[in-house]
């Protein structure tokens, strides 16, 4: 919006939202070890910074629908056009949700680039009752869209009425009959095009998932996927702050049966599991979905333990001597294996957007499962064994510490080869990025119904950030090589208008000569796991605020 549009950058609204953001990230805060009355207002700090920079992103995406012209994608001057975002630098497929009001028939959804047709899918209700009207003002809907452009947008088209019998809330859980628990009467099982998954229907466990395309299977024979599992949890000191060696080593409890297990009827899709647990004074809700390649679960926790740590634990068919872990601009490898101390103090380990097992399976064959997480950063590994860490409860600082609700999400992406095979690296950055959509109406504009404003390749270059220079009337963009690879060019396609371009470090301050600018794009050495950031130079961008 600011290159193009020539809208003024939000230059100071932001520097302003960071410091809060980084305040609030001082090391006992970020880490939950703090006393309690300081989460308040770290929490007052957030909402601000929530509601600031989500005004601004709405104001920016707003500004592009308004000047993409919707007219040749929507049927008549009263429909309505949906404008999918994609925020990352390449091109992406997925769901987006949408909040849309008005369509008390439901709708359908039409993608003219690629003649796709797409049922609309009524998630939950968000907005307040309107008692004259009879309805909620706004619903969420779950849509599926694919081929976003990197940095980019496309248009779909609206069209009121869902005739299709499978047009319903997917909230509405309906329990499957016999006939439908193929292949056997004691699983569920979720399938699309890419993955085929069971569910025991009396534990809960996830027992199977199997990859189409290669036949490979992800959990180990017998196991309990997705097993939740309770670790007694006191520190001998610095109770908040400190998992102590030796508390992973012995037996975790777990819960054997699930309170129910049920499945909500509807296309591949959407069709979820639904699993309800209780363990000790705590309730446990998963939602169970397949997107795509991956397998997401969403938690719904009330959770009212002391001294106890929870963790999901997923027994692989795979073997391997190392477990992988996203750390920023890298990834770092932990061994499986406790044969010596220096393993042993190895046993829990932070990281980021993912983490990894990848190896040979029983059939020879190498591939693995990758769990992607969105704000959960605890992980560790043994044997064939790859967990996540869900919860802690201390006492001290706090005695209430991570008392209560809890709402998050983790995914699985099972794949055929290695993470770097698999693009793991892409698939955190989709999960913690996911696609954004806009509703307008039909209209003329400059830009066209589907466009890239900006990309970045090859596949083992990722563009981890794009803003607008301190300093300069530019943009920055950032990226990193993750593959260890050597010798890659990386080719960065940048808004058109560009005056110049120049390599600069981290501070944005220029170095080496000035880089060439050929129809658009600019091309970069990058070196194995460099961190790159250019500056790309606009004369006639809009000012900064």
């Amino acid at each position: 919006a600011w290159v193009l549009a020539g809208r003024a950058y939000p230059s100071g609204d932001l520097t302003e939202d960071w410091k809060k953001v980084l305040f609030n990230q001082f090391h006992d805060l970020a880490a939950g070890s703090g006393i309690g009355v300081i989460y308040k207002d770290a929490q007052k700090d957030y909402d601000w910074v929530r509601m600031s920079t989500s005004e601004i992103s709405a104001g920016a995406l707003q500004i592009v629908a308004e000047r993409t012209d919707t007219s040749r994608r929507v049927k008549n001057p009263q429909g309505q056009a949906l404008i999918v975002f994609n925020p990352v630098g390449w091109t992406r497929s997925g769901t987006v949700v949408a909040h849309l009001a008005g369509f008390p028939g439901g709708f359908t959804v039409d993608d003219p680039s690629n003649g796709s047709h797409f049922i609309s899918f009524r998630l939950r209700r968000t907005g307040e009752f309107n008692y004259q009207l009879g309805k909620y003002d706004e619903e969420t809907y779950l849509i599926p869209v694919r081929d976003v452009p990197a940095l980019g947008y496309k248009t779909l088209r609206i069209t009121p009425g869902c005739d299709e019998a499978a047009c319903h809330s997917i909230n509405d859980t309906v329990i499957l009959s016999d006939d439908d628990l193929k292949p056997n009467n004691h699983s569920l099982w979720l399938d699309n095009d890419r993955i085929h998954l069971k569910v025991d229907d009396s534990t809960g466990c996830i027992t199977s998932i199997v990859l189409k395309q290669s036949g490979t299977e992800s959990i180990a024979p017998g196991a309990c996927g997705n097993q939740l599992q309770f670790f007694k949890d006191t520190p001998k000191q610095y109770d908040a702050w400190n998992i102590d060696p030796g508390t992973l080593d012995a037996e975790p409890a777990v819960v054997e049966k699930a309170d129910s297990v049920g499945a909500v009827q509807g296309p591949d899709y959407v069709k979820t599991i639904k699993i309800t647990r209780h363990w000790q004074s705590s309730k446990f809700v998963q939602t169970i979905r397949l997107q795509g390649d991956i397998v997401d679960i969403e938690n719904d926790i009330d959770w009212h333990e002391k001294h106890v740590l929870l963790k999901a634990a997923f027994p692989l068919s795979v073997k391997s001597d190392f477990a992988t872990y996203e750390i920023p601009y890298g990834e770092i490898e932990r061994p499986t294996t406790r044969n010596n101390s220096w393993e042993k103090a190895q046993f829990e380990v932070p990281a980021m957007r993912w983490a990894d097992l990848s190896g040979a399976g029983p059939d020879g064959k190498v591939h693995g499962l990758s769990i992607l997480n969105q704000d959960k950063y605890g992980y560790d590994d043994a044997g064939n064994v790859l967990r996540i860490t869900l919860l802690r409860s201390p006492t001290w600082p706090d005695a209430q510490a991570d008392q209560g609700h809890h709402h998050f999400h983790y995914a699985l992406y099972p794949h055929a080869g290695t993470w770097k095979d698999a693009l793991t690296v892409r698939h955190g950055w989709e999960y913690d990025y996911p696609l954004q959509a806009v509703v307008t109406t039909a209209h003329a504009g400059s830009l066209p119904a589907e466009h890239s404003f900006a990309s970045v390749e090859p596949d083992n270059v990722v563009l981890t950030a794009v803003k607008k220079a301190e300093d300069a009337n530019g943009l920055i963009f950032r990226v990193y090589e993750w593959a260890g690879k050597d010798n890659t060019v990386a080719e960065f396609h940048v808004p058109p208008g560009a005056t110049g371009a120049t390599v600069t470090n981290l501070m944005e301050q220029p170095e080496g000569d000035p880089l060439k600018i050929e129809g658009d794009v600019v091309k970069v050495p990058i070196q194995h796991n460099e961190i790159l950031t250019i500056r790309v130079d606009y004369a006639k961008a809009g000012s900064s605020q």
